[in-house]
C-alpha cells in the first residue's frame, strides 16, 4: 500500500490518482461523507461501465453548488448515478475502487473528503493500493446494499435540502439537530393501517406465487423471442397468446387489470422481450442501468407495452428492487416532495420512483416493530389502496 500524506505532497498525489480512476475505470464507485468542493476538469471515461457516487447530507456540510457541479459534470445519462445517502445519518466513508480494463482492482481510502481542503491545505492521510478481486467485490456488495438508503441526487432533493452555514468547524448534531433531517417526506401507512389490508395483501403475495409457479416458462419464452432472427407479424401474435396464457388468463398472477390488450396488441413483444432479457442477464450492479437504458429504448421504439407490461414484469421477477408503474403510485411519490428533472426521460423517472419506494420502505422496516410489507410489489397494493381512499387518484389499477 502506498501512502498519500497531505499536504507535504501538494495535493498532486492525491489528483492523479482520481484523474487515473476517471480515465482508465471500467468499474469506478467514489463514497464521500461530505462534498464541498467539485473542480474536477477530467471527463469520466465513455468505457466506464459502471458507476456510482454517493455523497453524505449529515449535517448540512455538503454544500449545493458542488452538487450541481457535479450534475453539469457528468454526462446526462449517468445523472441516475449520482446518489445521496437520504437515510443514513453517519454516513461517512471517503474511498474510492475501480477496476480498469485489464481486471486489476485498486482502493483509495482515507481521511480526504471531496473538498478544496482536502486536496490543499489539511492535514490528510490515505491509503492508496492495487486490491484483490475478492476483496473488491466485497466492496461492490456493500455499496449495493448502501444504495438502499439512497435517492437520486437531482435538482429536485437539492431544492429541499438545507445547507449548515459556512464555519470554521463542521457543525455538530447538538448544535443544529435539524440538519440531519430528511428531504423527502416517506412516510408510509402505519403498521395498524396496513394490518387492515390484510386480505388484499395476502391476494398479491398468492399472485407473486403463481407467477413464480409459471416464471420458467415465461423466461423460455420471452428468450425464444429475443434471440429470433426473424420476426413476422404472426410470430408477433403467436408471442402474444403465449405470453397472456402463462401471465394472466385464469391463472391470477397478474396484478393489473385488463385493458393493456387493446392498446398493446400490435407492440413489436420481440422488442418488448429482448428489454426484458438484458435486464434479467444483467449483474445485480448494473441492474439499475439496464433498465432505465431499457425503457428509454422502447420508448424511443413507441413500443406500446413500455409502462404497463414492462413494469409490472420488473415487479415480478425483482419484487424488491421495482415496482409497477402507476398513476396511484406516481401520484404518492409527488406527495413526498420528489419531482423529476425537467426533460427527464421516462428511464430516469422510473427508476427515481424505484429509488424512493425503496427507501420509504427500508424506513418504515428500520422503525420499532418493523413493517409488515416485505418487498415493492406488496407495498404497491398499500400505495394504491392509500391513494383511493384519499380520493387523490381516479384510476385503479386493479379493478376491470
Amino acid at each position: 500500500m502506498d501512502l498519500v500524506l497531505l499536504p507535504q505532497s501538494g495535493g498532486s498525489d492525491l489528483k492523479d490518482i482520481y484523474h487515473r480512476a476517471f480515465r482508465q475505470a471500467e468499474e469506478l464507485y467514489i463514497l464521500s461523507a461530505y462534498l464541498t468542493e467539485w473542480d474536477v476538469d477530467v471527463e469520466l471515461g465513455r468505457h466506464c461501465k459502471s458507476f456510482a457516487f454517493i455523497v453524505g447530507k449529515d449535517f448540512g456540510i455538503t454544500r449545493k453548488a458542488a452538487c450541481q457541479k457535479v450534475i453539469q459534470w457528468l454526462p446526462r445519462y449517468r445523472h441516475t448515478q449520482f446518489l445521496v445517502a437520504e437515510l443514513i445519518d453517519g454516513f461517512h466513508p471517503k474511498a474510492i475502487f475501480w477496476r480498469e480494463s485489464d481486471g486489476r482492482c485498486y482502493a483509495l481510502v482515507g481521511s480526504s473528503n471531496l473538498s478544496k481542503a482536502a486536496f490543499a491545505t489539511n492535514r490528510e492521510a490515505n491509503g492508496y493500493s492495487k486490491i484483490p478481486k475478492k476483496t473488491y467485490d466485497a466492496a461492490k456488495q456493500w455499496i449495493l446494499r448502501l444504495k438502499d438508503s439512497c435517492v437520486i441526487l437531482n435538482q429536485s432533493w437539492l431544492n429541499g435540502y438545507r445547507e449548515a452555514k459556512q464555519s470554521s468547524k463542521p457543525a455538530s448534531a447538538k448544535e443544529d439537530p435539524d440538519m440531519s433531517s430528511r428531504v423527502f417526506n416517506l412516510q408510509l401507512p402505519s403498521s395498524k393501517a396496513v394490518a387492515q389490508l390484510g386480505s388484499a395483501l395476502d391476494f398479491r403475495r398468492s399472485q407473486m406465487l403463481t407467477f413464480e409457479y409459471h416464471q420458467a416458462e415465461l423466461v423460455h419464452l420471452l428468450k425464444s423471442a429475443a434471440r429470433a432472427r426473424i420476426w413476422s407479424d404472426s410470430k408477433n401474435e403467436t408471442f402474444y397468446q403465449e405470453f397472456r396464457q402463462l401471465w394472466d388468463f385464469g391463472d391470477g398472477s397478474r396484478f393489473q387489470a385488463n385493458g393493456w390488450e387493446r392498446r398493446g396488441k400490435q407492440s413489436d413483444f420481440r422488442e418488448f422481450a429482448r428489454s426484458l432479457v438484458r435486464v434479467l442477464e444483467a449483474t445485480s450492479q448494473d441492474r439499475d442501468k439496464v433498465v432505465v437504458i431499457e425503457i428509454n429504448r422502447l420508448t424511443e421504439e413507441k413500443v406500446e407495452t413500455r409502462r404497463s407490461v414492462f413494469t409490472e414484469m420488473l415487479c415480478q421477477f425483482f419484487p424488491d428492487r421495482y415496482h409497477v408503474a402507476n398513476d396511484p403510485v406516481s401520484k404518492w411519490l409527488r406527495s413526498t416532495g420528489s419531482s423529476s428533472p425537467w426533460g427527464a426521460s421516462a428511464g430516469y423517472k422510473y427508476l427515481e420512483e424505484a429509488l424512493l419506494l425503496r427507501a420509504a420502505l427500508e424506513n418504515a422496516k428500520r422503525k420499532k416493530g418493523g413493517y409488515p410489507v416485505e418487498n415493492l410489489a406488496v407495498l404497491d397494493v398499500v400505495i394504491v389502496l392509500k391513494m383511493q381512499r384519499r380520493g387523490q387518484s381516479e384510476e385503479n389499477p386493479y379493478e376491470g
